[in-house]
Order: structure tokens, then C-alpha cells, then sequence
């Protein structure tokens, strides 16, 4: 079972694609779904309360905008299902995808987190695995054309991998969540996204995972949509959030001696 926890602010549009995508073929054995609107405007959060029930959303949270990792960590907390989906509303898949995901977990017990390939409306490659480096980062295919689905078609060990749609092993975020020293780091720590404004929580999981031994790949043969940032922020507050973001991630790394950039 995969519990898929969507964030959403002031998007309805996006997030009504994605909810209609993923329930084409909906099946409750196959996922549940936890959804946190970070304070949205009343139209928005009118459209949400009336489509609850349609799209049989276990839990609904009405937030104060608490941040992206803040409220990622408290959905996730709330669900018991083995595998956590971390989502942006500008993402979209099928059941299907979600089947082919869970798959790819009990095919391979020592995955621990797991990114699919991302590509936009029009085929441009939005993710296709980061790799290199702490220090050096690389991020494969970044807006290449690839209208056919038939680029990056392979999987591969990463240092991270897209937040916009982060797979993880429930046991691989507790363990994460509750280790004493992320606690003493973070004081009652909910999530093993590190609480930052906007960025870099996916980046940190992810790095500390691989300091822990954990192991995480990018799986190019499961395919969903993205629109890059269509659900972030933009312009001087983007830019604030992540000049703080980047300093929270760099100092937390530095406790843990974990390099970085």
C-alpha cells in the first residue's frame, strides 16, 4: 500500500488534473490519499471542500501555510501505508504508474527510495535522476525533448531524486525521522524532510539516507507527468526562501559531516 501525500497551495486547476489522472482507474487496494492545502485562497479551499468526497481523499488538512517539508512530514505521519509518496500538485500519473511503482519496491528489498522519470506537456524531460556528487550534482536530461517517452530509460543509483514525486520505504523514514541525532537537530522532528521555507528538504533526505547506507534510484520505465514549478513560488520570495533553504540544508549537513556543495 502506497499513501500519496499531495501539498497544494492556490493551484486547483493542477491539483483537479492531477486528482482526475490519478483516478481514472482508481482502486482504494492499491493507495490512499492525504492531502494539506497550505492556505489558499477561499475559491481554492471552496473547490477542495466540494470535491472531497469525489475523490475519496482519506484525510483533508486545512493548513496557515506551514511550508512544503512541514506539511509533507505531517501527511506523511498521519498514513500507516509501506511506501510514503511525497507530491507537488504540478505532478500527474495513473494508478497504473502508482502499481508499477510498488512493484518496483517488492521487486527490489534493497530500494529505499525510488524517483520516476518526470516529463511536461509538451515531452520535455523535467527528471531523469540526479547523479554525480554531493559536491557535484548532476542532473540528467533536463529539458530535452523526448515526445515519445523513449529517453532514460534505465535505472539508476542516485544521490537524489526529484521532490516533486519522492518515493520512500515507510521503515527508511522513521528510521530517518526518530535517529537521535536528527532529533537533537531538529527538536521533535515529525518527518525526515528537513524543515525548510521552500527547498532542499528532498536533497536532504536523501543525503542523509546514503549516509545511513540507504539506497536510492531512479527508475526511468515508470513515466509521469510534470510541469516544472507550476506549484512554487516565484520571483523575491523564491529567491528568499532559498538563500535560507540552502543555509538550513549546508548546516545540517555540517552536523552530520556529510559533504555537499
Amino acid at each position: 500500500m502506497i499513501d500519496l501525500c499531495v501539498v497544494h497551495y492556490n493551484t486547483p486547476s493542477l491539483l483537479e488534473r492531477l486528482l482526475d489522472t490519478c483516478h481514472s482507474d482508481y482502486s482504494r487496494n492499491i493507495w490512499t490519499m492525504y492531502l494539506a492545502d497550505n492556505g489558499s485562497d477561499h475559491e481554492t479551499d471552496v473547490w477542495i471542500g466540494k470535491n472531497l468526497y469525489k475523490y475519496n481523499v482519506l484525510k483533508y488538512f486545512k493548513n496557515e501555510n506551514i511550508g512544503y517539508s512541514a506539511a509533507c512530514n505531517h501527511l506523511a505521519s498521519k498514513g500507516d501505508g509501506e511506501i510514503i509518496g511525497l507530491l507537488n500538485a504540478d505532478i500527474w500519473f495513473s494508478t497504473k504508474d502508482i502499481i508499477a511503482i510498488q512493484d518496483a519496491f517488492d521487486a527490489n528489498p534493497d530500494m529505499h527510495i525510488l524517483g520516476p522519470k518526470q516529463r511536461d506537456q509538451d515531452g520535455y524531460i523535467t527528471h531523469a535522476g540526479i547523479v554525480g556528487t554531493n559536491i557535484k550534482p548532476v542532473m540528467r536530461g533536463w529539458r530535452e525533448y523526448d515526445p515519445d517517452d523513449l529517453l532514460y530509460k534505465d535505472i539508476v543509483e542516485c544521490v537524489t531524486v526529484s521532490g516533486s514525486a519522492y518515493f520512500i520505504r515507510r521503515d527508511t523514514w522513521n528510521a530517518m525521522t526518530y535517529h537521535p541525532k536528527y532529533q537533537n537537530l531538529v527538536s521533535g522532528a515529525r518527518g525526515a524532510f528537513l524543515p525548510t521555507p521552500h527547498y532542499y528538504e528532498e536533497t536532504w533526505c536523501s543525503y542523509f539516507a546514503r549516509h545511513l547506507g540507504y539506497n536510492i534510484l531512479y527508475n526511468g520505465n515508470i513515466s509521469i507527468g510534470h510541469d516544472w514549478h507550476k506549484s512554487s513560488p516565484i520571483g523575491g520570495e523564491a529567491d528568499q526562501k532559498f538563500k535560507i533553504s540552502q543555509k538550513i540544508f549546508r548546516d545540517a549537513c555540517d552536523y552530520f559531516q556529510i559533504e555537499r556543495d
